[in-house]
């Protein structure tokens, strides 16, 4: 129980107590100090992830096999992206949020480049480590997939620290999750969040934004989720089919 307890909170406190630490000493942005951290924190974590494997006999901790799935991986995490964005927007928890303004703010402040780097590619990475590396993957040695799922997908939406976020990275967390159990690789989820975090990135800071949005239209919102839903059901029957997964998850 010690063990589990460390792997579920002890990262995520010990990524977020640097960021917050290289924030208030060094007098730099929200972002670059998430982002210095990862590069700080991601070897420690991975030495964390890797031993945890080898207790597991599972040799190299990360392999590179996506089994053709590739492709479906990036188009999940674009129709992800923009499902779980519609479903914030139509309820409207975008608009009720001021932490989530905050966030917003600290990520949107930089530069594109900076943000495509950091939020793009650096800070999933580690995201991926902690959440499903660690948290998940020792939750799924001691349960079955689907309370295993929730309770990482949870953790991940609650770190986030704001409502609207916190559901966008839930609906983000279980789908990672499930593609971490089907691939077996660490690889598969960290594509899939680099692309999400990508696209997000892509759409708010162009006019992709005002589109996707419907100019607050509820009817093309509701039409776009559910395209974008139908679009992931696919992409995930593909993978599915493609890593011929023969056991129950449930």
């Amino acid at each position: 129980m010690t063990s589990l307890i460390l792997h579920l909170i002890l990262p995520m406190f010990f990524y977020t107590g640097v960021s917050s630490i290289l924030f208030l000493n060094l007098n730099i942005g929200a972002l670059y100090a998430a982002a210095l951290s990862s590069v700080i924190c991601a070897p420690f974590l991975y030495f964390v992830y890797s031993r945890d494997q080898k207790l597991r006999s599972i040799t190299p901790a990360i392999h590179l096999r996506l089994n053709g799935c590739f492709f479906y991986i990036l188009l999940l995490g674009t129709a992800l992206c923009v499902f779980g964005n519609e479903i914030v927007a139509m309820s409207g928890l975008d608009h009720i949020s001021q932490a989530y303004e905050e966030a917003k703010n600290a990520i949107y402040m930089p530069t594109l480049p900076v943000q495509i780097a950091a939020a793009g590619f650096i800070i999933p990475l580690t995201e991926e480590l902690i959440f499903r590396g660690l948290c998940f993957a020792a939750l799924r040695d001691r349960l079955s997939f689907l309370p295993s799922a929730f309770l990482s997908a949870a953790l991940f939406g609650i770190y986030h620290g704001n409502l609207p976020q916190g559901v966008y990275a839930f609906i983000i967390g279980l789908a990672v999750a499930w593609l971490y159990e089907v691939t077996q690789t660490l690889l598969a989820p960290v594509i899939l969040h680099v692309m999400a975090n990508l696209v997000s990135l892509i759409v708010t800071n162009t006019i992709l934004g005002n589109l996707l949005s419907g100019s607050n239209n509820q009817g093309v919102m509701a039409i776009i989720a559910i395209v974008s839903f139908m679009v992931s059901l696919l992409c995930i029957i593909r993978i599915y089919r493609k890593n011929n997964l023969k056991e129950d998850m449930v």
